[in-house]
């Protein structure tokens, strides 16, 4: 009895972790965040301006909210990133209040303070967000609020 009890629970602790592990799979997703690669001139991703490239960084983030999720783990990622990758989107207390994609507008708001050290990071700041954003099914158009500014008027 206690062979058979022993088998049991380790049957349904096996059981019980297989299906953890599969409802975990589903619950994430790939997606790219794009970084830039300073003075690149495309040879590492797409040419961007100054001579930069927009290079795709795979991450595993939340399948449930995707492009959110995306858009969340861009503004994760720390100022250098390795490999020699930037991300310019690395400011003060910003987080994501919405992203939510609907008639192939992906809109985005975002809270927070976004440094602009000059001409160059415009591009830059813009470029990645859009990126992101576009990787996701029907997305034919970004639009970013900082701070309830569009993000052409808040980064100039």
């Amino acid at each position: 009895m206690r062979r058979f009890l022993a088998a049991a629970c380790l049957t349904l602790t096996l059981t019980s972790a297989a299906v953890t592990f599969a409802q975990a799979g589903r619950r994430t997703r790939e997606v790219k965040v794009y970084l830039v690669a300073l003075d690149d001139k495309g040879k590492r991703g797409r040419k961007i301006g100054c001579d930069d490239s927009l290079v795709p960084v795979t991450r595993v983030v939340s399948a449930a909210t995707p492009l959110k999720a995306a858009v969340e783990e861009l503004l994760a990622v720390p100022r250098e990133y390795e490999g020699g990758l930037n991300n310019f989107w690395a400011g003060e207390g910003l987080r994501v209040q919405s992203a939510v994609i609907s008639r192939g507008v992906a809109t985005i708001r975002i809270r927070g303070t976004l440094p602009v050290a000059g001409v160059c990071d415009e591009p830059r700041i813009v470029e990645q967000i859009e990126a992101t954003a576009r990787q996701f099914k029907g997305v034919r158009r970004v639009r970013v609020l900082l701070n309830g500014q569009r993000l052409s008027d808040a980064i100039r």
